[in-house]
């Protein structure tokens, strides 16, 4: 049997040390990355954010802002060299979970309306869309639209 990546892969707390990592993943991943200053601004201020790892090398990570009465998912990226291992998978199950531990009524995100992997996804967890932000992202060619998903979480408040 061989093992999958996603078998060796720690889920924690984003630390200061990871940062440069993450930028390097941000940089690559997108054309149209985050600044440096807004990684940094989500560490610092108290984003839930969430590395994948192993041994200390950062395969992905996690942006969300988890509250109640609902939780959103600001950046969710996994290192192209890395992807399709059940790395994002990981990373969206650890967020639905928090969610639902605090009593979040739902989880929101966005994605480019072109980001097929993203979708499927998405879809694989039931999140409906609900929406469309119209010309949100920048592209080389202008701009293009988002989609906003929602996955309502089913708990029981005690």
């Amino acid at each position: 049997m061989i093992a999958k990546v996603s078998q060796f892969i720690e889920l924690r707390e984003m630390s200061q040390e990871d940062l440069f990592q993450v930028k390097s993943i941000e940089r690559i991943s997108y054309d149209f990355p985050w600044s440096d200053k807004i990684l940094e601004d989500c560490l610092f201020y108290n984003y839930d954010c969430y590395v994948a790892s192993h041994q200390n090398q950062v395969f992905g990570y996690l942006i969300s802002k988890i509250a109640f009465p609902e939780s959103h998912i600001l950046n969710l990226t996994v290192d192209k060299n890395y992807r399709n291992n059940g790395i994002g998978s990981q990373l969206l199950d650890l967020v639905l979970s928090k969610s639902s531990l605090i009593g979040s009524n739902a989880v929101f995100l966005e994605t480019r309306k072109t980001n097929k992997s993203a979708i499927y996804l998405y879809n694989k967890y039931e999140f409906k869309q609900v929406g469309v932000r119209a010309n949100y992202y920048k592209t080389k060619d202008g701009r293009e639209d988002a989609l906003v998903y929602c996955k309502k979480l089913n708990f029981a408040r005690t």
